[in-house]
C-alpha cells in the first residue's frame, strides 16, 4: 500500500506515476539562493510529498504488514542533509543589505542535498558568498532521495543527477544553522570528520 485514503482510489502503479510528476514538478520548481519560492507554489507540492513522508511513516508505525516495501525502499532516506540558502556577496554591499535574513522553519517540504560539499550544486553558489547553511538530521524521520526513486523507475535527470537531492520537511527541530561561505563550511565538516 502506497497510500490509505478511502476516496482516492488508485493502483499503486498509478501512485508512482503520480508521484514522479509531482517529483519532477516539484524538482523545477523556481528557487534562487537570494529570494526562496513562492510559499503558496510549495503548498501544493508538500500536499502530496509531505503527505507521503508522514504517511509512510505512520504506516511502517502501526501497519508495516500493509506497506509496500519495494516503493519504500525506492526513495527512503534517513541521515544527515544539507541546504544553501540566501547568499550575501560581502565585497560589494553597503551595511544594510549585507544581513542575510531569518530563516522561515515552515515545516513544509523542501530541497536538501546529502553532500555537505555542495559539489552538485556548485555551478549555482559561489566561494566568495555568504551563505545560511542549514544541516538537519532526519532521525526517525523519512526523507525522499530523488535520485534514487528517478533511477528506480527509469525517470532520470541529468541535469539534476550531481546534485543528490532530498526532499525533507524544514523544520527547526534538529537542524543546525550556519552563516559563512561554502569554503568555510566544508573546510569545517572536513575537520570534524577527521577528528
Amino acid at each position: 500500500m502506497i497510500f490509505n485514503f478511502p476516496f482516492l482510489h488508485f493502483t499503486d502503479s498509478e501512485w508512482i506515476q503520480i508521484i514522479t510528476e509531482y517529483v519532477k514538478g516539484f524538482t523545477e520548481l523556481p528557487l534562487t539562493t537570494s529570494e526562496g519560492y513562492s510559499v503558496e507554489d510549495l503548498k501544493f507540492f508538500d500536499g502530496l510529498l509531505g503527505t507521503l513522508l508522514k504517511h509512510t511513516k505512520w504506516i511502517l508505525e502501526e501497519i508495516p504488514q500493509e506497506i509496500n516495501n519495494e516503493f519504500v525502499n525506492s526513495w527512503m532516506y534517513q541521515g544527515k542533509l544539507y541546504r544553501c540558502m540566501h547568499g550575501v556577496a560581502k565585497y560589494n554591499c553597503g551595511k544594510e543589505s549585507c544581513s542575510l535574513p531569518t530563516v522561515d522553519y515552515h515545516g513544509m517540504i523542501t530541497h536538501w542535498t546529502t553532500d555537505f560539499e555542495f559539489k552538485g550544486l556548485l555551478h549555482k553558489l559561489s566561494n566568495d558568498v555568504e551563505y545560511i547553511i542549514l544541516e538537519t538530521d532526519t532521525q526517525d524521520n523519512l526523507a525522499f532521495d530523488v535520485n534514487k526513486f528517478r533511477k528506480t523507475y527509469g525517470c532520470q535527470e541529468v541535469f539534476t543527477e550531481k546534485e543528490r537531492e532530498v526532499i525533507f520537511p524544514l523544520c527547526k527541530e534538529n537542524t543546525k544553522e550556519y552563516r559563512m561561505t561554502i569554503k568555510q563550511f566544508v573546510q569545517m565538516k572536513q575537520q570534524e570528520e577527521s577528528q
